[in-house]
């Protein structure tokens, strides 16, 4: 009987296009959660979401740095074809596809709220309106997201300003304003027609400030506090691993009250969430992956091309298509989202992107077709490049420096953490993917 009721669940087409929650979080490491890893502190909410759904442990964010990171998210190309290769004035392309007009044209409402994914350092929220959201609430200069109390965001083009906030002091905590926004914007949703919420925090981002209520309750497990004196434009933060903790937990409980509105609304059944986080965890604001283990065990972080720098946590739940309780090690990355949803909806897929929908293993049924490669590239830190094939790896750092030209080669199978080159042990797989990498980019203006 259970066998066949497993059989009807896994055959049975979908009642309705699912609502999609797509939770993206800002430098959080693979292993800043518990459910990953994570030792020093607990996210229940997300690790309650992990098991209701499958958690992957080989995805891959777009790039190692923001902006480049969401446009792959947004338009399903990998860093090697993608419009935006580096963070700065960059705008998402009008005239390109894109996951918001994507599931407009579906038929869902869509909105964006916190920091933006499509606008990179502009004040311009008409751009974020204009790419397929039909609401938008947030900032749009990807550098106020360093600051925890914004002085002002939009709400679609309105500027809404918080006198009280002092950039890193204040009354208003921009990751608490989110959560509130998102909650009001799901209670207005009903069954009749499918949406869309790209819920965009900027924690745990330095500043590495928490408000006080969650600094207080991380105290106790905290050992060995470290304190950081304020520079560039972060600020002076005399408990760093406090404030850590104090963001992830007010991010975990953001999750579960998402989760719980879903549930009120009578919504979660038909809803796929989604949570992960741009890039790997940073080195700024006085904090660095080794204090909490945020990257753990793997090499790196931010700006890296090594697995801590790109591979990221990435928790997929919806009750009424995904068996809960799964484990995926299906290679996969940010520009594989923007095919999947157009299956789940049945939309077109964009021509010329390298995305592959990962819904056969989202839903259990079906072919998983797997990519040749993935590659990535960074264009600060004179050039940096890397590409997988199966379980192995070349990164090259120094492009521009060919006197200091780093090459390396991991088998990630035998070695996640990246300590051992074998590029002189293996010439031939060296050789093959030397060659695959000049193939895997076309030219770019902006990113040469």
């Amino acid at each position: 009987m259970k066998a066949l009721l497993l059989s009807i669940f896994l055959i049975a087409p979908l009642a309705a296009k699912p609502n999609i929650v797509f939770i993206i979080t800002d430098d959080l490491g693979y292993s800043d959660v518990s459910c990953y890893g994570q030792k020093n502190f607990s996210t229940p909410n997300i690790d309650k979401l992990a098991a209701s759904g499958i958690r992957f442990t080989r995805h891959y964010s777009g790039a190692t740095v923001c902006a480049p990171s969401r446009c792959s998210l947004m338009t399903g190309k990998d860093g090697g074809h993608a419009a935006i290769r580096g963070n700065g004035p960059f705008e998402l392309p009008e005239g390109e596809a894109n996951l918001a007009k994507t599931l407009k044209s579906a038929g869902y409402n869509t909105a964006m709220i916190g920091k933006s994914c499509v606008t990179g350092n502009t004040q311009t929220p008409e751009t974020v309106l204009a790419r397929g959201f039909d609401y938008f609430y947030g900032t749009t200069d990807h550098r106020d997201g360093h600051f925890r109390y914004p002085k002002f965001v939009y709400r679609n083009t309105e500027k809404i300003e918080f006198p009280g906030n002092k950039l890193h002091t204040g009354t208003d905590y921009d990751a608490n304003l989110y959560t509130g926004e998102a909650l009001g914007y799901i209670e207005k949703q009903t069954p009749e027609k499918p949406f869309f919420l790209l819920l965009s925090y900027p924690i745990p981002h330095a500043s590495v400030i928490a408000p006080e209520k969650e600094r207080a309750a991380a105290r106790p497990n905290v050992k060995d506090e470290i304190v950081h004196k304020g520079s560039n434009h972060y600020t002076n933060t005399p408990e760093v691993k406090a404030n850590h903790i104090g963001m992830l937990t007010l991010l975990d409980d953001a999750v579960g009250a998402v989760v719980e509105q879903l549930k009120k609304q009578n919504l979660i059944e038909n809803t796929l969430i989604i949570f992960t986080s741009d890039n790997g965890s940073h080195y700024e604001g006085g904090y660095k992956p080794e204090l909490l283990g945020s990257n753990a065990p793997l090499r790196g972080g931010k700006r890296d091309l090594y697995e801590g720098g790109i591979r990221i946590p990435f928790i997929t739940s919806w009750p009424d298509a995904i068996k809960p309780g799964q484990t995926s090690d299906h290679p996969s990355a940010f520009w594989d989202f923007l095919p999947t949803v157009c299956k789940l909806t049945e939309s077109p897929v964009p021509k010329n992107i390298q995305g592959i929908s990962f819904a056969p293993t989202l839903l259990g049924k079906g072919e998983q077709k797997k990519h040749g490669h993935l590659y990535w590239e960074f264009q600060e830190k004179a050039g940096r490049r890397a590409i997988q094939q199966g379980d192995w790896k070349l990164v090259q750092y120094n492009l521009s420096k060919p006197n200091k030209l780093t090459t390396e080669l991991f088998n990630l199978a035998e070695d996640i953490g990246e300590n051992k080159d074998l590029s002189k042990a293996h010439p031939e797989k060296l050789a093959e993917l030397l060659k695959l990498i000049e193939t895997a980019r076309v030219p770019s203006e902006l990113f040469p």
